[in-house]
């Protein structure tokens, strides 16, 4: 099948769309990607119900010879620091400027995109992930299912305290330099601490998405109706 480009809620999209669709899966690529990114992974993943919705974020990020895209602004001097110095940064009191403002774009894409009555399974990688795992909070949303590649807990403050039976898939590298796997231990515990279904999945490896991955996430997709 060939993708449609489309503009939804002000956000340019990448889709896959079927007539007998009972279900949808949006993707939140991370910083410095664009819509493209994870795009080839619908094939992999796709099941005959399933209409497939890649986004691409709302800040522009020239990358010299493509455009990347991100959800929010980062701190690069402070991300590199910790890098170099091989220290954990916790984000978790983070608020990016941004972040309101593309929750709030990000949730009015997801209740567009479930006017018909289409269910939602939602997630993304790194920052996606992080947007995600937000969304996922939002209770007028009709979400069914959550995969978190990559993430971490970001604005802590602005989770609710309300529990949230949802399953969730989560991946991380344990050798990931740029989000350490202590930050995707603390998103875990705050799922789970939520009652939501899951438990996080290391892999050797870093800040990426391995075939175990991808066969998991696809296994994890069959399991939700």
């Amino acid at each position: 099948m060939k993708p449609s480009l489309k503009n939804i809620a002000g956000i340019e999209c990448l889709c896959i769309e079927k007539e007998n669709a009972k279900r949808s899966v949006v993707l939140f690529h991370g910083y410095g990607a664009n819509m493209h990114d994870l795009f080839p992974l619908w094939e992999i993943w796709d099941q005959d119900d399933i209409n497939w919705y890649f986004p691409n974020g709302i800040l522009s990020l020239p990358m010299g010879y493509y455009e990347g895209r991100a959800w929010f602004s980062i701190d690069m001097e402070a991300l590199d620091r910790a890098m170099k110095l091989g220290e954990f940064r916790d984000m978790a009191g983070s608020i990016p400027p941004e972040f309101e403002m593309t929750l709030g774009q990000q949730e009015s894409f997801l209740k567009e995109i479930s006017k018909n009555g289409l269910k939602l399974i939602i997630g993304g990688f790194s920052q996606g992930a992080m947007c995600a795992s937000h969304l996922v909070m939002k209770k007028d949303l009709p979400i069914t299912g959550l995969i978190l590649l990559s993430g971490c807990v970001l604005a802590q403050s602005k989770y609710p305290n309300a529990a949230r039976g949802i399953p969730f898939y989560q991946s991380h590298g344990t050798s990931d330099p740029i989000l350490p796997l202590n930050g995707a231990k603390m998103l875990e515990e705050k799922l789970t601490g939520m009652d939501f279904k899951g438990s996080l999945h290391t892999f050797d490896g870093g800040h990426e998405i391995p075939p175990i991955v991808v066969n998991e996430v696809r296994d994890f997709i069959s399991t939700l109706s």
